[in-house]
């Protein structure tokens, strides 16, 4: 993909405050944070292209990740038949990732990719549509 639109309205896309690590049965098997859009306007889940998530420059794999939005948690590769699932701008999402262990102590950079469809700006005679980049690269630190 060669041009993609950006607009980094809110201050953070991925929200560094909710980082927090998760629990499955009481042993820490991965990592869950919120995350806003960046954009004036908010989307269908469906609009949603790529979600691919990044710890230290290695990618989760895709069937480790899930989306939840107004209390839906949906794999990732379920997002492009949420054609009713609405995404405000205001509000935030959770992506969770299930990694065993969960991260070490320590500070880890942390990058969503994230690549949507504006569905109201078609570009070209294909139904080629206009692409907004959402994604965020943070610095996010593991205490326990």
């Amino acid at each position: 993909m060669g041009f993609a639109m950006r607009m980094k309205i809110n201050e953070e896309i991925i929200k560094t405050k909710s980082f927090q690590a998760m629990y499955i049965n009481g042993a820490k098997n991965g990592f869950e944070f919120d995350v806003q859009l960046a954009y004036y306007r908010g989307h269908f889940l469906s609009d949603i292209e790529l979600l691919e998530v990044y710890v230290d420059g290695e990618k989760m794999p895709q069937e480790a990740v899930t989306f939840e939005l107004n209390g839906k948690e949906l794999p990732i590769y379920k997002l492009k038949y949420a054609a009713t699932e609405f995404w405000s701008q205001a509000a935030s999402a959770r992506i969770r990732v299930i990694k065993k262990g969960g991260l070490s102590v320590g500070e880890h950079e942390l990058e969503l990719k994230l690549m949507l469809r504006v569905p109201y700006m078609q570009i070209g005679p294909e139904h080629n549509f206009m692409p907004l980049d959402s994604g965020d690269k943070v610095k996010v630190t593991v205490t326990e």
